[in-house]
């Protein structure tokens, strides 16, 4: 077991590595409780999951004869990890927090209870929300041509994907906050990138989602929302001089690019051209 450090210490990195298995094998161990527990009550996620599919395709088969069995390990798994969200969240903070300062240390309790709540809020804002109008839109396509046979494995699979996507993406304040209070990041740059941010919020939820525009718009406009949250959010926890100089240094740039801008353009240097006379060289003959 590892000792806790304190700030002022200095420790290798070996430590780090050791202390880092050792939060890892604990997040395991509750993830492998829970997993058992929501083995013993896989019913209930079962019929939590399918309560969205529209009623015409509510009898799911399967065509393996190990699809069930796996299927019912993949959603129990699922649930674990939303039922463990607060110990790995809380062993994640455990194990920056020597890094930090005393009162950056005070902000556990926020910490572990704000990622939990965002982790929540992202599985049942996909869940009842996302889910019905994505499976609405999804299944619906087609019909007049080929008949739909949902089965267990792709209905599961699609779900559990899509709902710890979107669990994971509603973490962006968090993950926000962390960057700016270790310095990574500043809020004014933020400000500054918002463009690119509304891009980067469409280009991750169409690596998350199905390939349709539907789940991608459902979860690229909450992303950039939440983006615009925790840049507000991140300001209570940044360094107001840091805030300062990043401030001046754009302000100093704008400047410097209207200069140039407004400076009049160079006059061409004009060439001068220079002839050089030959020369010839005369040999004289020498009297005998």
């Amino acid at each position: 077991m590892v000792d806790p450090v304190q700030f002022t210490e200095k420790v290798p990195i070996s430590h780090h590595l050791i202390e880092l298995k050792d939060r890892l094998i604990r997040v395991a161990l509750v993830v492998a409780f829970f997993f058992g527990v929501s083995f013993y009550f896989f019913d209930i996620l079962r019929l939590w999951l399918v309560d969205p599919l529209p009623a015409k395709y509510a009898e799911l088969t399967f065509i393996t004869p190990t699809e069930p069995f796996f299927t019912a390990m993949k959603v129990s798994f699922m649930g674990s990890i939303f039922i463990s969200m607060p110990v790995i969240l809380h062993q994640l903070w455990l194990f920056i927090a020597p890094g930090l300062k005393v009162k950056e240390k005070k902000i556990t309790f926020m910490f572990v209870s704000f990622g939990t709540f965002f982790f929540l809020l992202g599985g049942v804002f996909c869940y009842f929300l996302v889910l019905p109008l994505g499976l609405k839109f999804l299944l619906n396509y087609g019909v007049q041509y080929w008949k739909m046979q949902v089965t267990i494995a792709f209905y599961f699979s699609f779900v559990v994907k899509l709902m710890l996507a979107f669990a994971f993406a509603f973490q962006t304040p968090l993950l926000m906050v962390l960057l700016t209070k270790f310095g990574v990041v500043n809020t004014v740059k933020m400000r500054l990138y918002r463009k690119w941010a509304f891009l980067g919020a469409f280009a991750i939820s169409a690596i998350l989602t199905p390939p349709d525009i539907i789940t991608q718009v459902l979860l690229a406009v909450p992303l950039y929302g939440l983006y615009e949250f925790g840049a507000v959010v991140s300001r209570w926890f940044e360094d107001p001089k840091e805030r300062e100089k990043a401030e001046q240094e754009i302000e100093l740039a704008a400047q410097m690019k209207r200069a140039r801008r407004s400076s009049p353009p160079p006059k061409p240097k004009s060439k001068k051209t220079t002839q050089r006379a030959g020369t010839k060289t005369v040999r004289v003959k020498k009297p005998s």
